[in-house]
């Protein structure tokens, strides 16, 4: 599965939702005792290919939140995390299986340029 979301402003918003269905005050921020941290209602959907997870991410990306600066014209203004789940499952000749899971976090921070530099003011 593929999931997408960017911290702006200390809110989390899911960037495969588009902004006017987002709640108000942000996504929160979960613990279960068990399956550790997680993003309550935040959108997983299934994948199965590269042209799939880069479709996603070109649509998650035209919601990130940028702002122009003198070094950088679509400067990311917010942090962006990525989850992608694999799952895999293999049948033996009795037609037992065994599955394998894994996850992969890509993490993008928010642009940290010398802020003289870049000419950025204010909240963006």
């Amino acid at each position: 599965t593929f999931s997408m979301l960017e911290i702006y402003s200390e809110k989390v918003r899911d960037l495969l939702v588009p902004i006017q269905n987002q709640p108000a005050g942000g996504l929160k921020v979960r613990q279960h005792p068990k399956a550790g941290f997680f993003v309550e209602h935040l959108k997983h959907v299934a994948v199965s290919s590269y042209a799939e997870v880069e479709q996603r991410m070109i649509q998650g990306t035209l919601l990130r939140t940028t702002a122009s600066t003198k070094m950088n014209e679509t400067s990311s203004r917010s942090h962006m995390v990525i989850t992608i789940k694999f799952k895999q499952v293999f049948n033996n000749e009795s037609q037992q299986s065994t599955t394998k899971t894994s996850e992969i976090f890509l993490v993008d921070l928010a642009g940290s340029e010398r802020v003289e530099a870049t000419g950025a003011t204010g909240d963006r």
